[in-house]
């Protein structure tokens, strides 16, 4: 692949790239099962993407291949981003019920 002024992108991103494609790919295939199980808790399709957004962004920050099960990896992040997800929310209902009387 050619980058801009004919530079090769063999440098430090196009290594990157080429040891995240595997989990890229992998993270691609439990994506559909990721956001449902996010949907089942949170009950909204654009809380559940964000969450599976979020577990992509924090797998993607890690070493994934010493992650030996990465599906079950990726189900532990959402539910636990899900679980954050609603005591946030809970905080905020329970805030705008207090405020309210």
């Amino acid at each position: 692949m050619v980058a801009p002024r004919g530079r090769r992108t063999t440098g430090r991103a196009g290594r990157r790239a080429a040891r995240m494609k595997p989990v890229t790919e992998a993270f691609e295939a439990q994506r559909d099962r990721q956001r449902a199980i996010a949907y089942r808790v949170l009950g909204s399709h654009a809380d559940a993407e964000d969450v599976v957004q979020e577990a992509w962004l924090r797998l993607s920050r890690q070493y994934a291949d010493t992650i030996a099960n990465l599906a079950g990896r990726l189900t532990t992040v959402v539910g636990r981003l899900r679980l954050d997800l609603l005591r946030v929310e809970a905080k905020r209902t329970t805030a705008s019920c207090r405020s309210s009387w």
